[in-house]
């Protein structure tokens, strides 16, 4: 652990990477950072929704148990809970264990508290000068988020029908677009915003390690 975080050790370097942000710490890779590739934190039924073909890598059997310990235990968690030994840094502005969506976009960082994303599930925001759409399906606890603008023209996007997020609509062409970020009937039809990987993370952990971060409060558009 470095901070609150685990660190994971390359084989061919012996170089330390963070957990949180695939950075480089110690080692002769220091400085460098790993790519983040696109991924979605979902159920198994959405996902096999989307992606009917799609294989599924099955957990170790010999870690069943502890694999269900650790959820129970991320369910039940008190928010206020205190973080433990090991924090670089604490920040009072949310409960530690408050669960969050962290952003990052050119250097910036932004942290959405899975409450908000909640009662408001499709979100028009800034982070920085970045112009983006978070979009929550509170059912699988699923969270996308997308770049709003499309050939230099910035979209606003809205439920097709109020808490239902399976299908958005844009203001400016009224196009009708998939929670993934595609376009399917409209002016627009064929197009795919650009998309932003969202960290799911403890408040704790994301503040410690962005500590510049914002929270998001109310939309901006």
């Amino acid at each position: 652990m470095k901070g609150s975080n685990f660190f994971m050790r390359d084989r061919e370097t012996e170089s330390h990477w963070q957990q949180i942000n695939g950075e480089c710490f110690e080692g002769p890779l220091k400085g460098k950072r790993l790519e983040m590739l696109p991924f979605l934190l979902t159920t198994w039924g959405e996902w096999r929704e989307v992606h009917p073909e799609t294989l599924a890598l099955l957990p170790e059997p010999a870690y069943k148990a502890n694999y269900e310990v650790m959820a129970k235990r991320n369910t039940n968690l008190p928010s206020s809970e205190s973080p433990g030994r090991g924090v670089i840094r604490q920040d009072s502005r949310l409960p530690p264990h408050e669960q969050v969506m962290g952003i990052e976009v050119g250097g910036k960082h932004k942290a959405y508290p899975l409450p908000f994303l909640r009662k408001q599930p499709v979100l028009n925001d800034q982070v920085g000068t970045s112009s983006i759409v978070v979009v929550h399906n509170e059912a699988g606890e699923t969270t996308t988020v997308f770049s709003r603008v499309v050939n230099g023209r910035t979209l606003v996007f809205h439920e097709a029908s109020p808490g239902v997020v399976n299908t958005l609509i844009d203001d400016q062409t009224h196009s009708r677009w998939t929670p993934y970020g595609e376009c399917t009937a409209g002016k627009m039809k064929g197009q795919k915003l650009d998309t932003i990987v969202p960290l799911p993370s403890f408040w704790f952990a994301w503040a410690e390690f962005y500590p510049d971060t914002q929270i998001y409060s109310t939309p901006t558009r």
